[in-house]
């Protein structure tokens, strides 16, 4: 398959992605984004943002509960990037349960984000 244009590689895992020769089609692969010169790819983005909930943890948080955090921290991404999406379909990008993302989309209605 060859790339036609601009080819882009997640700052992360250095994954690689493009358009198809011939595509109309031009920019970041879709979930993909662009901050401060550092490009992501959306899984990585997914992880970059469960990872960033572990600098708030607090002193002394069991480390049974961190992937939880993690978790509810890509249900969370995922709800702010796209709460139209199906709770199945969140789930399963994120790696966790349907109930985990209705209860993430419930505190999210709580807070007024969605």
């Amino acid at each position: 398959m060859k790339v036609s244009g601009e080819t882009f590689t997640c700052e992360r895992c250095k994954v690689t992605a493009g358009w198809i020769a011939g595509s109309e089609r031009s920019g970041l692969p879709h979930g993909w984004a662009k901050k401060r010169r550092k490009v992501h790819c959306l899984a990585c983005r997914r992880d970059l943002a469960a990872e960033a909930v572990l600098e708030s943890v607090p002193d002394g948080t069991p480390a049974s509960e961190l992937p939880k955090l993690k978790a509810s921290a890509r249900v969370e991404f995922e709800l702010d990037r796209d709460a139209d999406r199906p709770d199945g379909e969140i789930a399963k990008a994120c790696g966790t349960s349907i109930a985990a993302v209705r209860k993430a989309r419930e505190k999210f209605a709580t807070a007024g984000r969605g």
